[in-house]
């Protein structure tokens, strides 16, 4: 939804996001240089501008939505002041960060510290934010904690993805296709059908299929024909239905089906084997994702007198998945890592009811309940097994069989973790005139979190030999006491059983309350500039790790100032906001060692622990500017400042976390993904062609400077010399990438042709590091160059 404002520059979109295979913006034909629409967003619960919202909020409208070429969250990054997506590959999800701050818990134990909703309602697995964009009436990504309205797990901020709805009395339909390299094929249609004078149905659907860009090295041991790691497979439909049932009551529901069938992500050696390419790998499982998601959304608004309005939202998701990943990305021959998810399902629902005034008066306020229940169920097992390499040309075949060769399991199975938080919520606004407001606002969380009869197994033990009785699990095996075989069977007195290193039992409960609260002042010198300062808290509730330990909640608190600002005739538009946040108990996930030989035989199990205290600053500016009716410069720049005030603890992935030695603190240590400074920009130039069509190039370049990949930045003098023979194994380099399309559009806007080029300057750019088997470091990267041609028509 758009409002329009003559010669407003278009709501700060300072670059565009949409599916490859675009559908064309139901907006202005080519060529009118008329009033230029503005983007609203719903950040405070309102329709309001982006440039009236007093919030550091990024939104993009429909038709810039068009224009690049970007399909999900993970390239969208670029384009948000601090966004940063890491990849990751044995779940199907990323890890999203603003200002430093995110969560790499992608499990069921997790949550995001970035709030993901669709139409208002929050999808609260990671996995949720890797869905295509497609139909799209606009994306706002809000930063800073939005706890007080939009609840759990905001504390970072809040992406929220606005669907195309119906258009009452419209009969019109889209169509779009994109082709490119790596087989790359994708279609997108939308329809919209009247129903009624007061009803009409959108039905949109999407598919979008693209060959993988990992090479498998010459000795990977894979079928002919698998698929490469990177591939995509994706399938989407969504189905919206608006109907005014009175001049005072309206319904849209939603029903949402996506289904995922790419083959994920792999990590690659940061130093490549000698001969080998950067984006090889020795491969000996195959990526296999299949991951589905029904969701039911409905959304009830009721006027009940013509200054209140009542509203009900409500959802009802499932999602299932399995999956199988190469964890040890082929480092080193005979070793394999093998991880599986065999069978998973998370099921979850929402309500929220509000209450909000609607008038022109002073005093502008809403009051909720807001609930979530979420049930979620999960199998995750690796295989880990190490045989001689036998000859030196033909695949690697690891198969364990003599005395000497490893074999052993481990098996997480979670047949029951539930949540259940409530929460009741109010702000308020009040005018005292054309410049001066304030608002104030709070909210009350209630969250119980139970694990019931969870396990941690390993089979028999950890660095087992098939001379001491070692076995791998394989696909589908069953895992019980006869078949795992546990040498820890005796950890607990009969008639129950051990599987793991104090008995391997996952049960427990948490419960966690909290209130949060917001302030803000608004000054309004003129109708182009909005000034604002802003104190507000966020709260992420405490939980359960591998083994039934504890986490505590983590509060933060956030100072802001801002100013948004229209200046020469209103054709440039300037956004910038300075922040200080104070973290306390800040959760940190990662992967916990016991042990250190460094083989492989290690224990090992996620965990989220608290850094005791974090300090994030920054400043943030946003700019979009029409120099002429035919040139357009838009982007954003950044500076961060984000480290740790306090964090004790241990790199157990390098050294023996049982030796108090080993332990340090991590003051004065920035935080992972918060580059100190980054930047995008973006231009575009009209050419008028004979006869009114445009041909449009764009071109759009991002740099950041030097970033951590995780808590741990240089590494311990302590650690062996094979991790310590790369330095900067655990640092992103500064690096810039530049996206270029040409883009010609009929006269009357009902078609376009496009040519892109995305990473056009083949950047190799690393999201994360880990140190695998003792033997090399690896990481998740960004893809390569990608190019194509894409076109669209609306009949």
């Amino acid at each position: 939804m758009v409002i329009s404002r003559k010669h407003v520059v278009a709501g700060l979109v300072p670059v565009a996001v949409l599916s490859g295979a675009g559908v064309l913006a139901q907006d202005k034909p080519a060529g009118d240089t008329g009033s230029v629409d503005q983007v609203t967003v719903t950040a405070t619960k309102r329709l309001t501008l982006v440039q009236d919202t007093p919030l550091a909020v990024t939104a993009f409208s429909g038709k810039d939505l068009e224009k690049a070429q970007v399909k999900d969250l993970s390239t969208m990054q670029a384009l948000v002041p601090n966004l940063s997506v890491e990849q990751h590959g044995d779940s199907g999800g990323v890890h999203v960060f603003l200002r430093g701050v995110g969560s790499t818990n992608h499990t069921e134990l997790g949550d995001p510290a970035v709030a993901f909703h669709v139409d208002g309602v929050y999808s609260p697995r990671p996995q949720g934010a890797t869905v295509l964009m497609y139909d799209l009436a606009s994306v706002e990504v809000a930063r800073g904690p939005q706890g007080t309205l939009f609840g759990r797990n905001a504390t970072a901020g809040s992406v929220n993805l606005v669907t195309a709805k119906p258009k009452f009395g419209d009969s019109s339909a889209s169509f779009g296709a994109v082709v490119g390299d790596r087989n790359h094929i994708g279609i997108q249609a939308a329809m919209n059908v009247p129903l009624a004078e007061t009803a009409a149905l959108r039905i949109a659907a999407i598919t979008d299929r693209q060959d993988g860009w990992v090479e498998y090295q010459e000795r990977s041991y894979v079928q002919p024909g698998a698929r490469k790691y990177g591939a995509t497979d994706q399938q989407g439909i969504r189905t919206t239905l608006v109907w005014d049932i009175t001049e005072n009551l309206r319904t849209t529901t939603a029903l949402e089906y996506y289904r995922d069938q790419g083959t994920g992500n792999v990590s690659l050696m940061q130093t490549p084997r000698s001969g080998e390419k950067w984006n090889s790998a020795l491969i000996d499982t195959p990526g296999a994702l299949d991951q589905d998601n029904t969701t039911f959304r409905t959304r009830i608004d009721w006027a009940i007198t013509p200054s209140i309005e009542l509203s009900y939202i409500g959802s009802i998701s499932s999602m299932s998945r399995t999956n199988a990943s190469d964890n040890d990305a082929g480092v080193t021959p005979g070793f394999k890592q093998e991880h599986r998810t065999e069978w998973s399902r998370f099921d979850n629902n929402t309500h929220e009811l509000n209450l909000k005034s609607t008038d022109e008066g002073p005093f502008q306020w809403i009051a909720g309940l807001f609930s979530i229940n979420e049930d979620n169920k999960i199998r995750f097992d690796i295989d880990i097994s190490q045989t001689p390499v036998v000859g030196t040309t033909g695949p690697i075949i690891v198969d364990p069989k003599d005395p000497t060769d490893v074999a052993w399991a481990m098996s997480f199975i979670q047949p029951k973790r539930t949540l259940s938080s409530n929460a009741v919520f109010g702000q308020g606004t009040f005018k005292f005139n054309k410049e001066w407001a304030v608002t104030a606002g709070a909210r009350h969380t209630k969250e119980k979190k139970q694990d019931v009869g969870g396990r941690n197994w390993v089979c028999p033990n950890f660095g087992s030999t098939i001379a001491t009785g070692g076995h791998l699990i394989g696909p589908g095996g069953p895992v019980n006491r006869e078949t795992c075989n546990s040498d820890y069977d005796d950890a607990l007195p009969a008639p129950d059983y051990g599987t793991w290193p104090g008995g391997g039992h996952n049960d427990g409960k948490t419960e966690d309350t909290a209130s949060t609260y917001l302030g803000r002042v608004e000054f309004k010198p003129s109708k182009d500039l909005l000034t604002y300062a802003t104190i507000s808290t966020g709260f992420k509730s405490g939980g359960l790790s591998d083994g039934g330990r504890r986490h505590k909640p983590e509060f933060l608190t956030n100072y802001e100032i801002g100013a948004k600002t229209e200046l020469f005739d209103r054709t440039l538009a300037i956004n910038v906001a300075a922040f200080m946040m104070k973290y306390k108990d800040m959760q940190v996930s990662s992967i916990e060692y016991t042990g250190d030989d460094g083989t492989g035989g290690r224990q090992q199990q996620l965990v989220t622990s608290n850094a005791a205290k974090a300090t994030i600053s920054g400043v943030e500016a946003e700019w979009s500017w029409r120099l002429t009716k035919a040139d357009r410069f838009s982007g954003n720049v950044s500076f961060l400042d984000a480290k740790y005030d306090d964090f004790l603890t241990c790199d157990s992935a390098l050294l023996n976390c049982g030796d108090e030695a080993n332990a340090q603190n991590l003051k004065g240590e920035k935080l992972p993904h918060a580059p100190t400074f980054s930047t995008t920009f973006a231009y575009e130039h009209d050419f008028t062609m004979p006869g009114g069509g445009l041909v449009v190039p764009r071109a759009q370049v991002h740099y950041q400077t030097r970033t951590k990949l995780g808590p741990f930045g240089d590494i311990s003098p302590n650690a062996s010399a094979a991790a310590r023979a790369t330095p900067d194994a655990r640092y992103q380099d500064a690096y810039a990438t530049v996206d270029l399309s040409l883009r010609y559009e009929e006269p009357k806007g009902r078609w376009f042709l496009e040519g892109f080029v995305v990473n056009a300057s083949d950047e190799h750019v690393k999201t994360d590091a880990s140190w695998v088997n003792g033997t090399a470091w690896t990481s998740f990267y960004n893809p390569p160059r990608t190019y194509g041609a894409k076109m669209g028509y609306r009949f």
